[in-house]
């Protein structure tokens, strides 16, 4: 299992269709979380809402049947590319409004996620083995006594962030620039208790 994670875009929807094609795609996200809470989410939705119901009455099907009676072959390619950029945002969440929070699992680890760190009182983290957050002016891991808090940053600085659960169970950080190129991986260390058995 793989969580990507986009830090707010502050406007910029291409920034933000760019770094959820990258995590969807090469860095093969299983789900993307917006970390924002601006609108640039909604943009992206509605500009390719806009473009995949480019039709007469306004919706997909009435685009497909235009173009299949009257389009050429580039202007069905189009539509069907416009299609597929729709779907991609499906795999896309946003947060809640503060000072709700959200949380996913991955397997037996808790990830808190939050817009604002700032929001949270020691009841919200005391089960969480990761917070993820998205106010930052920086990306940045920090290990801060059993758990860890993770920022992509602000995506202006051109970074992703992503969790995944590795094969042997462990789970992992990295972040991303847009390119594709690595900035760097942790695994994330948790203390658990050892028992023996003599017999």
């Amino acid at each position: 299992m793989r969580i990507g994670f986009i830090g707010p875009a502050d406007g910029d929807v291409a920034a933000l269709r760019e770094a959820l094609d990258f995590l969807l795609g090469d860095a093969g996200a299983d789900s993307v979380v917006y970390m924002g809470e601006d609108d640039t989410a909604d943009l992206l939705a509605e500009e390719s809402l806009k473009a995949a119901t480019g039709g007469t009455d306004g919706t997909f099907l009435g685009a497909a049947v235009d173009a299949a009676l009257h389009g050429s072959p580039a202007a069905i390619a189009a539509l069907l590319d416009a299609d597929a950029e729709f779907e991609k945002l499906r795999a896309l969440q946003i947060l809640p409004p503060a000072p709700a929070r959200a949380v996913e699992m991955l397997d037996d680890r808790m990830v808190l996620l939050v817009h604002d760190k700032a929001v949270l009182a020691e009841d919200d983290i005391a089960n969480a083995s990761v917070i993820v957050f998205g106010r930052s002016k920086e990306l940045l891991l920090k290990r801060f006594g059993s758990r860890y808090f993770f920022t992509p940053g602000p995506l202006s600085q051109g970074q992703v962030g992503l969790l995944e659960r590795e094969g042997d169970g462990r789970l992992a950080a990295a972040a991303f620039d847009l390119s594709g190129r690595p900035l760097w991986r942790e695994i994330l260390q948790w203390r658990t208790a050892k028992i023996m058995v003599a017999t």
